[in-house]
């Protein structure tokens, strides 16, 4: 299994081609999924940001 399940933010925001300082402002409104924090690390699970694509693009 290569597939990343969890992303920090830089990489979550690439993935919906927007800027960090963009991607963070969504975080705080909750427009995007929120992250996951294991052991003071803040994460993205890919398939959250997965389903938020299908979600906004059908």
């Amino acid at each position: 299994m290569n597939e990343k399940l969890l992303v920090p933010a830089a990489e979550a925001a690439r993935m919906l081609s927007m800027d960090r300082s963009t991607f963070w402002n969504k975080v705080k409104l909750k427009q995007l999924p929120q992250p996951v924090k294991i052991a003071g690390i803040t994460r993205w699970r890919v398939s959250d940001l997965r389903g938020f694509v299908d979600v906004v693009s059908s």
